[in-house]
């Protein structure tokens, strides 16, 4: 059986190698863009109520706020789901005294360095880096500022987007990523709202490798 998928993979895999080689003595060959697959879904002219919308449907807690209620939401947030302890990345970008936590842990270390805390404390916040409106998901791009755990580990997430940062498609996001970073980014998290499974007996179970609930602050 692997002698037959073998010869399946390597027949495969020289015909793609021989057209590639060939390519460049074709004389009308011609570059054709990739379609991008949105094309094909049926889109709203207004990216902010239609990513609204997807996230909605995706489980996302959505607040749709002016920049100065951000902090305010925030807040009513924690009180609501009675958060103590906050984590952030190094690169929030907001006044941390107006934040009603009674504890603020920085992730500005080694995950070695930080477990009790990462896995201990009640709710993060971390910044979008972009919204894809086509699916209603939030692209979060891991840095050494702000690291992958912070959507990961914690049983609340707060995440903050801009909706000038709001595009159409995934493939649009992607191509920001690339041209917004020198190196590509260790990971791409494209988030779909708080984690799921319906491994067992096909009944959907929020939170059980992730966040339990994920808001996201459209400002």
């Amino acid at each position: 059986m692997n002698s037959v998928i073998e010869n399946i993979s390597k027949r495969s895999r020289d015909e793609i190698l021989n057209k590639v080689a060939k390519a460049h003595s074709i004389d009308n060959f011609q570059r054709v863009e990739t379609i991008d697959p949105v094309s094909h879904i049926n889109m709203s002219s207004d990216l902010i109520e239609m990513i609204k919308e997807n996230m909605q449907n995706n489980k996302f807690i959505v607040h749709d706020v002016a920049k100065d209620d951000v902090i305010n939401t925030i807040n009513t947030i924690a009180k609501e789901n009675d958060c103590k302890s906050l984590l952030y990345p190094e690169n929030l970008g907001l006044d941390l005294d107006l934040i009603l936590a009674s504890d603020k842990i920085c992730f500005n270390k080694e995950i070695e360095e930080m477990r009790d805390k990462v896995f201990h404390s009640d709710f993060s916040i971390i910044n979008v880096f972009k919204g894809v409106a086509s699916h209603g998901v939030a692209c979060v791009a891991s840095t050494k500022e702000q690291p992958r755990m912070l959507s990961l580990a914690l049983p609340l997430c707060i995440m903050l987007l801009k909706k000038e940062d709001v595009v159409k498609s995934l493939v649009d996001a992607l191509h920001l990523v690339k041209e917004s970073h020198d190196k590509l980014p260790t990971n791409i998290l494209f988030i779909a709202g708080p984690s799921r499974t319906s491994d067992i007996e096909l009944v959907t179970v929020f939170g059980v490798h992730g966040s339990q609930k994920v808001h996201i602050i459209l400002y």
